[in-house]
Protein backbone atom coordinates (compact mmCIF):
# COMPACT_ATOMS: atom_id res chain seq x y z
CA UNK A 1 0.00 0.00 0.00
CA UNK A 2 2.75 2.76 1.08
CA UNK A 3 4.70 1.32 -2.16
CA UNK A 4 1.45 2.42 -4.34
CA UNK A 5 1.52 5.20 -3.11
CA UNK A 6 4.81 6.55 -3.59
CA UNK A 7 5.19 4.96 -7.40
CA UNK A 8 2.19 7.08 -7.58
CA UNK A 9 3.65 10.16 -6.21
CA UNK A 10 6.91 9.41 -7.75
CA UNK A 11 4.93 9.15 -10.83
CA UNK A 12 3.28 12.33 -10.71
CA UNK A 13 6.39 14.45 -10.21
CA UNK A 14 8.26 13.00 -13.25
CA UNK A 15 4.76 14.03 -15.66
CA UNK A 16 4.92 17.19 -13.75
CA UNK A 17 8.58 17.91 -14.83
CA UNK A 18 7.67 16.46 -18.08
CA UNK A 19 5.06 19.29 -18.42
CA UNK A 20 7.20 22.03 -17.34
CA UNK A 21 9.87 21.14 -19.93
CA UNK A 22 7.12 20.65 -22.48
CA UNK A 23 5.99 23.94 -21.76
CA UNK A 24 9.42 25.91 -21.78
CA UNK A 25 10.78 24.22 -25.27
CA UNK A 26 7.25 25.39 -26.74
CA UNK A 27 7.76 28.64 -24.93
CA UNK A 28 11.12 28.74 -26.45
CA UNK A 29 10.14 27.53 -30.11
CA UNK A 30 7.83 30.14 -30.27
CA UNK A 31 9.75 32.70 -29.23
CA UNK A 32 12.27 31.48 -31.90
CA UNK A 33 9.58 32.12 -34.42
CA UNK A 34 8.53 35.17 -33.25
CA UNK A 35 12.22 36.35 -34.06
CA UNK A 36 12.00 35.10 -36.93
CA UNK A 37 8.74 37.26 -38.24
CA UNK A 38 9.46 40.81 -39.51
CA UNK A 39 9.29 43.70 -36.71
CA UNK A 40 6.43 45.95 -36.72
CA UNK A 41 7.30 49.12 -37.83
CA UNK A 42 6.54 51.95 -35.37
CA UNK A 43 3.95 53.76 -34.78
CA UNK A 44 3.88 56.77 -38.40
CA UNK A 45 3.46 60.39 -38.08
CA UNK A 46 0.61 61.95 -39.57
CA UNK A 47 3.15 63.11 -42.40
CA UNK A 48 6.39 64.88 -43.06
CA UNK A 49 6.66 68.00 -42.11
CA UNK A 50 8.22 70.10 -44.68
CA UNK A 51 8.62 73.73 -44.60
CA UNK A 52 9.53 76.78 -46.68
CA UNK A 53 10.80 79.95 -46.29
CA UNK A 54 9.79 82.81 -48.48
CA UNK A 55 8.59 86.57 -49.19
CA UNK A 56 4.55 86.39 -48.71
CA UNK A 57 5.17 90.21 -48.17
CA UNK A 58 7.54 93.12 -48.55
CA UNK A 59 9.21 94.40 -52.20
CA UNK A 60 10.84 90.83 -52.44
CA UNK A 61 7.20 89.06 -52.20
CA UNK A 62 6.63 88.99 -56.40
CA UNK A 63 10.13 86.44 -56.37
CA UNK A 64 8.73 85.28 -53.05
CA UNK A 65 5.01 84.31 -53.97
CA UNK A 66 6.67 82.71 -57.70
CA UNK A 67 8.13 80.44 -54.81
CA UNK A 68 5.15 79.94 -52.91
CA UNK A 69 3.28 78.45 -55.79
CA UNK A 70 5.90 76.00 -57.32
CA UNK A 71 5.94 74.68 -53.53
CA UNK A 72 2.19 73.98 -53.41
CA UNK A 73 2.47 72.47 -56.63
CA UNK A 74 4.92 70.10 -55.99
CA UNK A 75 3.76 69.24 -52.34
CA UNK A 76 0.23 68.44 -53.85
CA UNK A 77 1.63 66.16 -56.65
CA UNK A 78 3.73 64.49 -54.51
CA UNK A 79 0.35 63.98 -51.84
CA UNK A 80 -1.65 62.92 -55.10
CA UNK A 81 0.57 60.00 -55.42
CA UNK A 82 0.18 58.87 -52.13
CA UNK A 83 3.58 60.75 -50.47
CA UNK A 84 6.91 60.09 -50.07
CA UNK A 85 7.60 55.83 -48.94
CA UNK A 86 9.57 55.77 -45.96
CA UNK A 87 11.13 52.73 -44.86
CA UNK A 88 10.78 52.79 -41.60
CA UNK A 89 6.94 53.09 -41.11
CA UNK A 90 6.30 50.83 -44.43
CA UNK A 91 4.18 53.00 -45.80
CA UNK A 92 3.78 56.37 -47.61
CA UNK A 93 3.76 59.62 -45.70
CA UNK A 94 2.04 63.23 -47.44
CA UNK A 95 3.63 66.17 -46.95
CA UNK A 96 2.60 68.47 -44.76
CA UNK A 97 3.43 71.82 -45.54
CA UNK A 98 4.81 74.69 -43.40
CA UNK A 99 5.39 78.15 -44.98
CA UNK A 100 6.84 80.80 -43.16
CA UNK A 101 7.20 85.00 -44.41
CA UNK A 102 10.70 86.63 -44.38
CA UNK A 103 8.77 89.85 -44.96
CA UNK A 104 11.41 91.07 -47.39
CA UNK A 105 13.51 91.59 -43.94
CA UNK A 106 16.58 89.47 -42.53
CA UNK A 107 15.43 89.76 -38.97
CA UNK A 108 12.27 88.28 -40.19
CA UNK A 109 13.73 85.87 -41.99
CA UNK A 110 15.42 84.63 -38.44
CA UNK A 111 11.92 84.83 -37.03
CA UNK A 112 10.84 82.70 -40.02
CA UNK A 113 13.27 80.25 -39.58
CA UNK A 114 13.03 80.08 -35.58
CA UNK A 115 9.60 79.29 -35.88
CA UNK A 116 10.24 76.18 -38.61
CA UNK A 117 12.58 74.55 -36.51
CA UNK A 118 11.51 75.17 -32.97
CA UNK A 119 7.64 75.83 -33.15
CA UNK A 120 6.83 74.22 -36.11
CA UNK A 121 9.50 71.27 -35.53
CA UNK A 122 9.57 70.52 -39.36
CA UNK A 123 11.51 67.53 -40.35
CA UNK A 124 13.38 69.40 -43.53
CA UNK A 125 13.19 73.10 -45.20
CA UNK A 126 13.51 74.58 -48.69
CA UNK A 127 13.76 77.81 -50.45
CA UNK A 128 14.38 81.09 -48.87
CA UNK A 129 15.80 83.93 -50.65
CA UNK A 130 18.28 86.27 -50.37
CA UNK A 131 22.07 85.77 -49.37
CA UNK A 132 22.25 88.37 -46.58
CA UNK A 133 18.66 87.29 -45.12
CA UNK A 134 20.03 83.33 -45.52
CA UNK A 135 23.02 83.49 -44.29
CA UNK A 136 21.56 85.35 -41.56
CA UNK A 137 19.14 82.76 -40.19
CA UNK A 138 21.36 79.69 -40.86
CA UNK A 139 22.74 79.79 -37.27
CA UNK A 140 19.47 78.72 -35.49
CA UNK A 141 18.73 76.34 -38.81
CA UNK A 142 21.92 74.53 -37.82
CA UNK A 143 21.70 74.65 -33.92
CA UNK A 144 17.77 72.74 -34.57
CA UNK A 145 20.07 70.06 -36.80
CA UNK A 146 17.50 70.56 -39.55
CA UNK A 147 18.49 69.56 -43.26
CA UNK A 148 17.56 72.68 -45.58
CA UNK A 149 18.01 72.50 -49.31
CA UNK A 150 18.75 76.61 -49.95
CA UNK A 151 17.32 77.92 -53.55
CA UNK A 152 17.66 81.14 -53.44
CA UNK A 153 20.99 82.15 -52.43
CA UNK A 154 23.75 82.61 -54.80
CA UNK A 155 26.87 83.37 -52.04
CA UNK A 156 28.61 79.82 -51.74
CA UNK A 157 29.85 80.92 -48.07
CA UNK A 158 26.20 79.34 -46.81
CA UNK A 159 28.10 76.35 -47.22
CA UNK A 160 31.27 77.26 -46.99
CA UNK A 161 31.40 79.07 -43.71
CA UNK A 162 33.65 77.51 -40.52
CA UNK A 163 31.76 79.34 -37.77
CA UNK A 164 28.28 77.12 -38.12
CA UNK A 165 27.95 73.16 -38.95
CA UNK A 166 27.26 73.48 -42.33
CA UNK A 167 26.67 69.58 -43.04
CA UNK A 168 23.16 70.43 -42.77
CA UNK A 169 22.69 72.62 -45.44
CA UNK A 170 23.09 71.91 -49.81
CA UNK A 171 22.90 74.77 -52.09
CA UNK A 172 21.04 74.14 -55.02
CA UNK A 173 21.24 77.53 -56.72
CA UNK A 174 24.27 78.65 -59.12
CA UNK A 175 26.30 80.64 -56.99
CA UNK A 176 27.37 83.52 -57.48
CA UNK A 177 30.74 83.35 -58.63
CA UNK A 178 29.41 81.10 -60.87
CA UNK A 179 26.95 83.69 -62.63
CA UNK A 180 29.65 86.36 -62.69
CA UNK A 181 31.44 83.99 -64.49
CA UNK A 182 29.31 83.22 -67.18
CA UNK A 183 28.57 87.31 -67.44
CA UNK A 184 31.88 87.56 -68.19
CA UNK A 185 32.28 85.16 -70.81
CA UNK A 186 29.30 86.19 -72.36
CA UNK A 187 30.27 89.76 -72.96
CA UNK A 188 33.70 88.25 -74.20
CA UNK A 189 32.68 85.56 -76.53
CA UNK A 190 29.37 87.07 -77.52
CA UNK A 191 29.43 90.40 -77.21
CA UNK A 192 33.01 91.95 -77.56
CA UNK A 193 33.23 90.76 -81.40
CA UNK A 194 30.66 92.66 -82.39
CA UNK A 195 30.58 95.94 -80.48
CA UNK A 196 34.63 96.14 -79.41
CA UNK A 197 36.31 93.65 -82.50
CA UNK A 198 39.78 96.26 -82.52
CA UNK A 199 40.05 96.65 -78.28
CA UNK A 200 38.79 95.35 -74.83
CA UNK A 201 34.88 95.90 -74.07
CA UNK A 202 34.48 98.69 -71.24
CA UNK A 203 32.59 97.08 -68.71
CA UNK A 204 31.02 99.71 -65.93
CA UNK A 205 29.04 97.01 -62.75
CA UNK A 206 27.11 98.47 -60.42
CA UNK A 207 26.13 95.71 -57.54
CA UNK A 208 24.38 94.81 -54.73
CA UNK A 209 26.31 95.58 -51.47
CA UNK A 210 25.94 92.10 -49.99
CA UNK A 211 26.70 89.02 -49.70
CA UNK A 212 24.84 87.97 -53.30
CA UNK A 213 26.17 91.06 -54.97
CA UNK A 214 30.24 90.66 -53.97
CA UNK A 215 29.79 86.99 -54.85
CA UNK A 216 29.05 87.97 -58.46
CA UNK A 217 31.41 90.74 -58.89
CA UNK A 218 34.13 88.55 -57.52
CA UNK A 219 33.26 85.81 -60.25
CA UNK A 220 33.12 88.49 -63.25
CA UNK A 221 36.44 89.79 -61.95
CA UNK A 222 38.47 86.18 -61.42
CA UNK A 223 37.03 85.16 -64.62
CA UNK A 224 38.11 88.14 -66.56
CA UNK A 225 41.98 87.84 -64.53
CA UNK A 226 42.34 83.85 -65.22
CA UNK A 227 41.19 84.12 -68.36
CA UNK A 228 42.57 87.12 -69.49
CA UNK A 229 39.33 88.18 -71.16
CA UNK A 230 39.28 91.21 -73.08
CA UNK A 231 37.15 93.22 -71.09
CA UNK A 232 38.35 96.61 -69.19
CA UNK A 233 36.33 97.48 -65.83
CA UNK A 234 36.10 101.48 -66.22
CA UNK A 235 33.61 101.86 -63.19
CA UNK A 236 32.21 99.90 -60.16
CA UNK A 237 29.88 101.19 -58.27
CA UNK A 238 27.88 99.70 -55.03
CA UNK A 239 24.53 100.02 -53.78
CA UNK A 240 22.46 99.33 -50.48
CA UNK A 241 19.99 96.37 -50.77
CA UNK A 242 16.36 97.82 -51.43
CA UNK A 243 17.26 100.56 -53.42
CA UNK A 244 14.97 102.60 -55.71
CA UNK A 245 17.47 105.38 -56.92
CA UNK A 246 19.78 105.03 -59.00
CA UNK A 247 20.53 108.14 -60.69
CA UNK A 248 24.07 109.33 -59.28
CA UNK A 249 25.18 105.80 -59.51
CA UNK A 250 24.81 105.38 -63.11
CA UNK A 251 25.94 109.31 -63.81
CA UNK A 252 29.01 108.37 -62.25
CA UNK A 253 28.92 105.11 -64.05
CA UNK A 254 28.26 106.80 -67.49
CA UNK A 255 31.29 109.41 -66.97
CA UNK A 256 33.79 106.61 -67.42
CA UNK A 257 32.44 105.89 -71.00
CA UNK A 258 31.42 102.55 -71.21
CA UNK A 259 30.45 100.54 -73.60
CA UNK A 260 28.53 98.13 -70.96
CA UNK A 261 26.56 98.78 -68.06
CA UNK A 262 26.16 95.82 -65.71
CA UNK A 263 23.58 96.45 -62.91
CA UNK A 264 23.44 92.98 -60.66
CA UNK A 265 20.53 93.30 -58.11
CA UNK A 266 17.07 91.52 -57.11
CA UNK A 267 13.96 92.00 -59.89
CA UNK A 268 12.66 95.94 -58.43
CA UNK A 269 16.15 97.36 -58.09
CA UNK A 270 17.50 96.01 -61.88
CA UNK A 271 14.25 97.12 -63.38
CA UNK A 272 14.55 101.00 -61.23
CA UNK A 273 18.73 100.80 -62.90
CA UNK A 274 17.78 100.20 -66.25
CA UNK A 275 14.31 102.17 -66.66
CA UNK A 276 16.24 104.84 -65.42
CA UNK A 277 19.44 104.58 -67.04
CA UNK A 278 17.56 104.85 -70.67
CA UNK A 279 14.87 106.94 -70.01
CA UNK A 280 15.68 109.71 -67.44
CA UNK A 281 19.44 109.66 -68.26
CA UNK A 282 19.39 108.60 -71.85
CA UNK A 283 21.95 106.64 -71.50
CA UNK A 284 22.35 104.51 -74.89
CA UNK A 285 24.52 101.71 -73.81
CA UNK A 286 24.11 97.49 -73.50
CA UNK A 287 22.61 96.63 -70.63
CA UNK A 288 23.56 93.71 -69.00
CA UNK A 289 24.18 90.44 -68.53
CA UNK A 290 21.43 90.64 -65.61
CA UNK A 291 21.19 87.75 -62.55
CA UNK A 292 19.06 85.03 -63.50
CA UNK A 293 16.79 85.77 -60.24
CA UNK A 294 15.08 88.43 -62.37
CA UNK A 295 13.80 86.16 -64.84
CA UNK A 296 10.47 86.10 -64.06
CA UNK A 297 7.12 87.07 -66.20
CA UNK A 298 7.10 90.33 -64.44
CA UNK A 299 10.09 91.19 -65.23
CA UNK A 300 9.39 90.65 -69.17
CA UNK A 301 6.36 92.94 -69.13
CA UNK A 302 7.42 95.50 -66.51
CA UNK A 303 10.92 96.28 -67.55
CA UNK A 304 9.33 97.21 -70.93
CA UNK A 305 10.76 99.09 -74.01
CA UNK A 306 13.95 100.55 -72.04
CA UNK A 307 15.20 96.62 -71.75
CA UNK A 308 14.83 96.41 -75.79
CA UNK A 309 18.46 94.61 -76.80
CA UNK A 310 18.98 94.22 -72.82
CA UNK A 311 20.97 90.66 -71.96
CA UNK A 312 20.74 88.31 -69.16
CA UNK A 313 22.32 85.21 -68.03
CA UNK A 314 19.93 82.48 -66.55
CA UNK A 315 19.18 78.59 -66.23
CA UNK A 316 15.48 78.94 -66.87
CA UNK A 317 13.00 81.58 -67.70
CA UNK A 318 9.43 81.42 -68.41
CA UNK A 319 10.12 82.10 -72.07
CA UNK A 320 13.05 79.95 -72.64
CA UNK A 321 15.02 76.78 -71.45
CA UNK A 322 18.17 74.76 -72.25
CA UNK A 323 17.80 72.44 -74.79
CA UNK A 324 18.11 69.61 -72.17
CA UNK A 325 15.22 69.88 -69.85
CA UNK A 326 13.11 71.79 -72.84
CA UNK A 327 10.05 69.23 -72.82
CA UNK A 328 10.24 68.59 -68.91
CA UNK A 329 10.31 72.34 -68.50
CA UNK A 330 7.12 73.23 -70.47
CA UNK A 331 5.02 70.34 -69.13
CA UNK A 332 6.05 72.23 -65.73
CA UNK A 333 4.79 75.29 -67.09
CA UNK A 334 1.56 74.18 -68.03
CA UNK A 335 0.96 72.58 -65.22
CA UNK A 336 2.16 75.33 -63.09
CA UNK A 337 0.16 78.48 -65.70
CA UNK A 338 -3.69 75.57 -65.23
CA UNK A 339 -3.13 75.56 -61.01
CA UNK A 340 -2.26 79.73 -61.08
CA UNK A 341 -2.70 81.50 -64.29
CA UNK A 342 0.69 82.58 -64.61
CA UNK A 343 4.06 82.00 -65.98
CA UNK A 344 6.45 80.62 -63.39
CA UNK A 345 9.82 82.09 -62.29
CA UNK A 346 13.39 80.82 -62.28
CA UNK A 347 12.88 80.92 -58.24
CA UNK A 348 9.91 78.92 -58.55
CA UNK A 349 11.11 76.59 -60.53
CA UNK A 350 14.33 76.06 -58.11
CA UNK A 351 11.88 75.46 -55.28
CA UNK A 352 9.68 72.68 -57.37
CA UNK A 353 12.94 71.02 -57.92
CA UNK A 354 13.59 71.52 -54.09
CA UNK A 355 10.88 69.72 -53.07
CA UNK A 356 11.13 66.55 -55.07
CA UNK A 357 14.78 66.86 -54.01
CA UNK A 358 13.84 66.49 -50.36
CA UNK A 359 11.24 63.65 -51.31
CA UNK A 360 13.73 61.56 -52.91
CA UNK A 361 16.52 61.55 -50.00
CA UNK A 362 14.03 60.59 -46.92
CA UNK A 363 12.78 58.00 -49.94
CA UNK A 364 16.32 56.94 -49.99
CA UNK A 365 16.97 57.56 -46.32
CA UNK A 366 14.05 55.29 -45.70
CA UNK A 367 13.32 57.09 -42.46
CA UNK A 368 12.84 60.79 -40.73
CA UNK A 369 16.23 60.47 -38.74
CA UNK A 370 17.23 64.03 -39.82
CA UNK A 371 21.05 62.72 -39.64
CA UNK A 372 20.51 60.25 -42.27
CA UNK A 373 18.80 62.50 -44.62
CA UNK A 374 21.20 64.91 -44.24
CA UNK A 375 23.53 62.58 -44.94
CA UNK A 376 21.68 60.98 -47.99
CA UNK A 377 21.30 64.46 -49.22
CA UNK A 378 24.93 64.56 -49.99
CA UNK A 379 25.29 61.43 -51.01
CA UNK A 380 23.12 60.58 -53.61
CA UNK A 381 23.22 60.60 -56.96
CA UNK A 382 19.74 61.47 -59.13
CA UNK A 383 18.77 62.11 -62.73
CA UNK A 384 18.03 65.72 -63.39
CA UNK A 385 14.86 67.36 -62.80
CA UNK A 386 13.92 71.03 -64.50
CA UNK A 387 16.93 73.02 -64.07
CA UNK A 388 19.88 71.88 -66.16
CA UNK A 389 23.19 70.36 -64.66
CA UNK A 390 26.07 69.06 -66.04
CA UNK A 391 26.12 65.44 -67.26
CA UNK A 392 22.29 65.28 -66.93
CA UNK A 393 22.90 64.16 -62.44
CA UNK A 394 22.60 65.71 -59.64
CA UNK A 395 25.05 65.53 -56.67
CA UNK A 396 25.76 67.66 -53.99
CA UNK A 397 28.66 65.90 -52.75
CA UNK A 398 30.83 66.57 -49.84
CA UNK A 399 30.96 70.69 -50.55
CA UNK A 400 27.26 70.65 -50.41
CA UNK A 401 26.94 72.62 -53.76
CA UNK A 402 24.95 71.85 -56.89
CA UNK A 403 26.72 73.08 -60.75
CA UNK A 404 24.74 74.37 -63.30
CA UNK A 405 24.33 74.62 -66.79
CA UNK A 406 23.77 78.55 -67.61
CA UNK A 407 23.32 80.24 -70.91
CA UNK A 408 22.81 83.76 -72.26
CA UNK A 409 19.83 85.40 -73.82
CA UNK A 410 18.92 89.28 -75.17
CA UNK A 411 15.51 90.17 -74.41
CA UNK A 412 13.79 91.95 -78.01
CA UNK A 413 10.82 94.00 -77.60
CA UNK A 414 7.61 92.29 -79.29
CA UNK A 415 5.47 95.55 -80.81
CA UNK A 416 2.81 92.51 -80.83
CA UNK A 417 2.54 91.65 -76.97
CA UNK A 418 4.00 94.97 -76.27
CA UNK A 419 6.36 92.63 -73.85
CA UNK A 420 9.92 91.67 -74.06
CA UNK A 421 11.10 87.92 -75.04
CA UNK A 422 14.63 86.28 -74.81
CA UNK A 423 16.78 84.74 -77.59
CA UNK A 424 19.72 82.48 -76.64
CA UNK A 425 22.60 84.17 -77.78
CA UNK A 426 25.07 81.97 -75.91
CA UNK A 427 26.56 79.87 -75.91
CA UNK A 428 27.57 79.22 -79.60
CA UNK A 429 26.41 75.47 -79.19
CA UNK A 430 22.78 75.90 -78.30
CA UNK A 431 22.47 79.89 -79.46
CA UNK A 432 19.47 80.43 -80.98
CA UNK A 433 20.83 83.97 -83.07
CA UNK A 434 23.57 86.14 -82.57
CA UNK A 435 24.29 89.08 -80.01
CA UNK A 436 22.62 92.32 -81.90
CA UNK A 437 24.12 95.90 -81.56
CA UNK A 438 21.05 98.12 -80.43
CA UNK A 439 20.71 100.75 -83.44
CA UNK A 440 20.98 103.65 -81.51
CA UNK A 441 23.76 102.28 -79.46
CA UNK A 442 26.87 105.04 -78.29
CA UNK A 443 30.11 103.47 -77.89
CA UNK A 444 32.36 104.03 -74.94
CA UNK A 445 35.12 105.09 -77.30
Amino acid sequence: MNDSRAITKATAIIIAAIVVIAAVGVGVYFAYLYSLAPPTPPAAPAGIKIGLLTHLTGPVSPTGQDMLKAFQLAVEEINEQGGVYVKEFNKKLPFIPIVEDQQSDQQKTIDAANRLVNQHKVDIIVGGFGSAFIYAAQPIIAQSQTPYIITGVSTPRVVTRTDIDTSWFVLYQAVGPEHGASIALILAEAVKPVVAPNRNLRVAVIYQDSPFGQDFFFGINQTTVSKNLPLTFVYIGKFKVGTTDFHALLSAAAAAKPDVIVPIGFIAETINAIQQGVNDLGLKKIWGPVCTCVDEATYYKNLGKAGDYSLMQTYYGPYSSHPSAREKVQNFMNKFKERWGVLPGSQGLSVYDAVYIAAKAIELAGTLDKIKIRDTLRSMTIDQLMIPVPNGKIYFGAKGQQTFEIYGVQLRWDETIKELRPVIIWPSNIKEANFQVPPDFQPGE
